[in-house]
Order: C-alpha cells, then sequence, then structure tokens
C-alpha cells in the first residue's frame, strides 16, 4: 500500500531552507518550490530544532536474536529439519539466556526459506502387527483361482463435492 502523502526530498528541503535564510516569507517560499506553505512551515521548523533537513532516525525495539544467534538456529534447523520451534526456543534459552517466543524463532527459520510441515502418519508396526500382517498373507495364499476372481481391488479415495468435512 503506498503512503498517504508525498515525500518532499531532501534538495527540496535544502531549497527551502535556503529561501528561509534569504529571509522569504513562508507562503511566497511555497509559492516558489511548488509544495503547500505548511509543508514549508514544517520543514523550517524541525530544521530549527535538529539543525539538519534529513529525516530523523526511526526509533524501534532493537533486535533480540544476534546473527550468531540466527545462525545457530540456521545450523541446528539444517542438522535436523523436524525439529519444533519450541524446543529450539528452550535451547536458546538455556544456551543464550535470551527470553523468545517460539513465534520468534518460526520467523528466523521461514526467513531462511523452511516451511513447515506436519510428518505424514504411518501405520504402526511393532512386533503384534506384523504377525497378525504375516497370519493375513499366508492364509491368503492358499485361497482357489475362483476365490479371487470374485475379488475386486479398490484404490479408494474419498471426495467430497459439496465443501470439505472439516
Amino acid at each position: 500500500m503506498a503512503g498517504r502523502y508525498k515525500v518532499t526530498t531532501n534538495s527540496i528541503r535544502n531549497l527551502i531552507i535556503e529561501h528561509f535564510k534569504d529571509g522569504k516569507s513562508i507562503r511566497i517560499i511555497g509559492k516558489l518550490v511548488k509544495v503547500s506553505h505548511s509543508t514549508v512551515f514544517a520543514t523550517i521548523t524541525r530544521w530549527k530544532l535538529r539543525g539538519t533537513v534529513e529525516n530523523a532516525l526511526k526509533s524501534g525495539a532493537p533486535h533480540k536474536l544476534t546473527p550468531s544467534n540466527r545462525s545457530f538456529i540456521l545450523h541446528k534447523i539444517t542438522k535436523n529439519p523436524r525439529r519444533c520451534a519450541a524446543k529450539l526456543t528452550t535451547e536458546l534459552e538455556n544456551i543464550f539466556a535470551i527470553k523468545l517466543n517460539p513465534e520468534t524463532v518460526r520467523r528466523v527459520i521461514r526467513s531462511y526459506g523452511y516451511n513447515s510441515s506436519v510428518a505424514r502418519r504411518k501405520f504402526l508396526v511393532n512386533e503384534r502387527t506384523r504377525k497378525l500382517r504375516l497370519d493375513f498373507a499366508k492364509s491368503m495364499v492358499d485361497k482357489y483361482i475362483l476365490f479371487w476372481e470374485s475379488v475386486i481391488f479398490v484404490d479408494e479415495s474419498k471426495f467430497n463435492i459439496f465443501g470439505s468435512d472439516g
């Protein structure tokens, strides 16, 4: 989204100050430079307060993470991409003594091009299920051809015509 106001350049601001030093009125300066008299007045007032026409530095909270903290996060994620942000946050708090929100760590991870994903669910395979599968396979080996002619193999998929069921 574009800004609301047209920004005056530093060269126009310097021109306004030069005309002001020459003793010209605010309205005349505005007509000469083709800006409103309120812009001229604001520029002169700021120049008197700060002594310069440059934009002031923007204030804001300092970054919580240093470049070394960010590279630490990158190192941990490249080593194990499945590591969760909450665990990484606690690790950072323990090592660097920084109080962080897990969302901050997620933002850093995304800035390095990693995206979150959930591991695909797999069937549980332990001794009991392995034995059950083997027994089922053995029971199907000895079936007659007539049995297999009546079996229909289908790759089933569920479709919702109208929206999602959640």
